[in-house]
């Protein structure tokens, strides 16, 4: 049996900004965050139809965006380009709820220097706000999956800052 499909149509206006913000937090740049949001949502579009029930847009097509920034991190470490010459993430690439990353240009260095799931799932966990069920239907993964990763991710940024570190902000946010 096969799932239902969305007929409703999205407002990819409304969620053309959120994209970005997400897209920029993952890759830090301007030029590849405009490129990754642009090409997430031509894709989204294309496949609005085959959306399931049950999924929002904004879950849905964010989807698409971690899957296309991972095609550019990839792309750019074939080229043999570091990540980590990249410039910093400007102020407004996240919400303003996650201040604490934005201040904090060392603990920023380290979300990026994570191994790629575990950066994905911080990210959208803490900085864009999803819970934990959004982020396993953004990232099309079991909810155990994204808990496992995210545990090991703030051990990590434990281990480097300390427990009672801007790890522990992060978390508030």
């Amino acid at each position: 049996m096969g799932e239902r499909r969305n007929t409703d149509e999205p407002d990819f206006a409304a969620l053309s900004g959120r994209i970005y913000r997400l897209c920029l937090a993952l890759l830090r740049r301007e030029d590849a965050a405009a490129d990754a949001a642009q090409e997430a949502l031509t894709r989204a579009w294309l496949r609005r139809g085959k959306k399931r029930t049950g999924v929002d847009w904004w879950t849905w097509s964010a989807g698409f965006a971690v899957r296309v920034c991972r095609e550019v991190i990839r792309a750019r470490r074939f080229e043999g380009r570091d990540l980590s010459d990249d410039t910093k993430t400007p102020g407004h690439a996240v919400d303003d709820a996650a201040s604490s990353l934005r201040s904090d240009p060392d603990l920023q260095a380290a979300i990026h220097a994570l191994p790629n799931r575990q950066r994905e799932v911080t990210v959208l966990r803490f900085l864009v706000g999803q819970s934990i069920r959004e982020v396993a239907a953004t990232l099309d993964c079991p909810e155990g999956t994204v808990k496992s990763n995210l545990f090991k991710a703030v051990r990590t940024l434990r281990g480097r800052f300390g427990v009672s570190g801007a790890v522990d902000e992060l978390r508030n946010v």
